[in-house]
């Protein structure tokens, strides 16, 4: 683990860069789990009934994170660990922020120089069949509506993932010659600053942005792991309007509106 004066040197880096978009930003060398820090935010704010401004919760290792379906997110330390939180956005707009942080993702990583990147529905970063990146949007209604959007981002190794070593995963320093974990993290944080906060405000460009990234092609075969846990096959036939999967099975459509393509 790098010496604690160079962390701190990191994080003012990476506060630097996510500020004036962003106002509350925190970088932990080691957390649990940004997501776990980001609804801690969100009880603390209901609870004392203050006013939390957009934040970012930042990590650089974890001991706990959260994938989707309660799934574990391997986060060694190299890469870069974040969850973006906001309050207020309209239902609609929290139901499409899986689209639009994808597609602010996607941006982030083009900027860096990597190249040949696709989305798999619905929020995978792939290069190569080898996933970069991951995203996990987590919404809160009530009184108040709340969205964080969790992300992560593969930088200085490409993590092991049991069964499959390294052969399913990609880090950008094994497709970016140039720069290092420090200039790539602040290069990330300052995109998705603002490529969050203005797909939150107008997500169009954004969803079309992710639509075009897709890597599933009408007739393609896939199987789906459901919410539920079950799995299905079929034939890729397009999306929804709100993004959601249309599978072909057997002739008949069934519309999918979460899960993780596994096959």
């Amino acid at each position: 683990m790098e010496s604690r004066s160079d962390f701190h040197e990191g994080a003012r880096r990476l506060v630097a860069a996510a500020r004036p978009t962003i106002e509350n930003v925190l970088v932990f060398q080691r957390a649990d789990s940004t997501h776990a820090g980001a609804l801690r935010l969100i009880e603390q704010a209901e609870t004392e009934e203050i006013v939390l401004p957009t934040s970012l919760v930042i990590a650089v290792e974890q001991d706990q994170g959260l994938g989707r379906a309660g799934r574990t997110w391997i986060s060694p330390a190299g890469g870069l660990y974040l969850n973006w939180i906001t309050a207020g956005p309209d239902p609609q707009i929290i139901a499409q922020m899986p689209m639009v942080a994808a597609a602010a993702v996607h941006e982030a990583l083009s900027r860096l120089g990597v190249e040949d990147l696709v989305v798999k529905w619905p929020n995978d970063l792939l290069v190569d069949g080898r996933k970069l990146a991951g995203v996990l949007v987590h919404a809160r209604h009530g009184t108040t509506h709340w969205v964080t959007v969790g992300i992560g981002i593969n930088l200085d190794h490409a993590p092991v993932i049991e069964g499959h070593g390294t052969a399913r995963t990609i880090a950008v320093a094994d497709l970016v010659a140039t720069g290092d974990f420090w200039s790539w993290a602040e290069t990330i944080v300052a995109v998705l600053a603002d490529e969050l906060h203005r797909g939150a405000a107008n997500p169009d460009k954004h969803i079309a942005r992710w639509r075009e990234c897709l890597l599933h092609r009408p007739g393609m075969e896939m199987v789906i792991r459901c919410g539920d846990g079950s799995q299905t096959r079929g034939r890729y036939a397009g999306l929804t309007d709100e993004g959601h999967l249309r599978l072909d099975i057997d002739g008949d459509e069934q519309i999918i509106s979460t899960g993780d393509v596994v096959e």
